[in-house]
């Protein structure tokens, strides 16, 4: 049966936002993507779309080549989809936000909605995008010297800044403009061994009762043991290792100085503090340094890199960093996907990805209102 629901994809990656929506009734007729390895994924796992690719940075797309690639008219297009980079808003790294060129790239995501005028979009990011600055100041350059912060260094003064361009630029609360909804969804309450918030938002043109999707699994989460608990020893050479990283943490994980679903607070203060380095010093809870998971809980947020120091994704039982196989598992990849390029692309295709059974709960959301279903009551996925 044809998919009579049409989607274009931006910033496409490893198409786990994608693969959602297939699922949920989409038929993707159009892919924006630069990075050639994420390419050669995208035709390992689905050919057809040969022809439907456009492999350039974004910025030098236009809408007519879009249609034109996509064989669809000009406001006929049902949905346009993709998360621009998220690293400017994570509250790891270097925070470079909306000044950054990947930071400001949301402008030609809503370029591109307003030219082509689809009935709804999403677009996809990190929850970190609600909280981030314009400009951020390092803590450590908050002294009482400076103890006030700039107007652009303000929690959230980033995103009052991308909720004013969404409304100038898609006419919100206008006749022909977008009505527009913000959803901070979990993964792990719609079916996903893993807890993976994200600020998805929502736009539909013309409407305005679209209701936010809540997860059957909301008070029951699956633990990892669920999903990749039978692989008994499959694909582990498929993965990044501690040793040439850290050797101090291979020896802690080999010697089972750390248990199953324990992390660095149960090592003695002497060892605390080599392995965390200055990260020791630093406040909060700090929960990912030499953190050994658990197999009866969900997974953390699967990250690009599963050796980082603050985001340690170890074996609940070996002294290995999770495989990328099973990072793609958790992310609700399935088995048989391909991913192109070293070890280290490949972890990086499957940690930017969104976790498929998160975008086909959202999906089903915007095919259940086209057919009716999404009422007053909000509907359970």
């Amino acid at each position: 049966m044809t998919k009579k629901y049409t989607t274009i994809s931006l910033f496409t990656g490893a198409c786990g936002l994608d693969l959602g929506l297939e699922k949920a009734g989409f038929r993707v007729c159009a892919c924006i993507e630069k990075d050639p390895i994420a390419v050669q994924t995208i035709l390992a796992n689905r050919p057809t779309l040969k022809d439907r690719i456009i492999q350039e940075d974004i910025n030098n797309v236009t809408v007519k080549e879009i249609l034109r690639v996509a064989k669809l008219r000009k406001s006929k297009v049902t949905l346009v989809s993709g998360g621009p980079p998220c690293q400017p808003f994570s509250t790891v790294g270097r925070r470079h936000s909306v000044s950054s060129s990947e930071g400001i790239l949301f402008r030609k995501f809503l370029d591109i909605v307003w030219g082509i005028r689809p009935k709804f979009f999403i677009f996809e990011n990190v929850k970190g995008i609600m909280s981030a600055a314009i400009q951020h100041r390092p803590i450590k350059k908050r002294t009482l010297k400076h103890s006030s912060l700039l107007k652009i260094e303000r929690l959230g003064s980033a995103w009052d800044f991308i909720c004013k361009e969404f409304d100038r630029k898609l006419k919100r609360g206008k006749r022909d403009g977008y009505s527009i909804f913000v959803w901070e969804l979990n993964a792990v309450d719609f079916g996903t061994a893993q807890q993976r918030k994200r600020v998805f938002v929502v736009g539909a043109r013309g409407l305005h009762n679209l209701n936010k999707p809540i997860g059957k699994f909301k008070n029951k989460h699956l633990s990892i043991k669920t999903v990749i608990g039978n692989l008994d020893g499959k694909y582990e050479k498929e993965r990044i290792d501690f040793i040439p990283y850290d050797k101090l943490r291979y020896e802690i994980f080999s010697n089972q100085m750390i248990k199953e679903g324990q992390n660095w607070k149960v090592l003695p203060i002497r060892l605390q503090k080599k392995v965390m380095g200055k990260g020791w010093y630093a406040t909060g809870g700090r929960v990912g340094f030499c953190r050994r998971l658990s197999w009866s809980k969900p997974s953390p947020t699967i990250t690009t890199n599963p050796v980082g120091r603050a985001t340690n994704l170890c074996h609940p039982d070996k002294p290995r960093p999770l495989t990328y196989q099973e990072c793609a598992l958790i992310q609700g990849f399935p088995l048989r996907w391909k991913f192109a390029g070293n070890l280290t692309q490949k972890y990086r295709q499957i940690g930017n990805a969104v976790p498929i059974k998160l975008a086909m709960a959202i999906g089903r959301t915007i095919i259940n209102y086209i057919g009716g279903k999404n009422n007053e009551k909000t509907k359970r996925i």
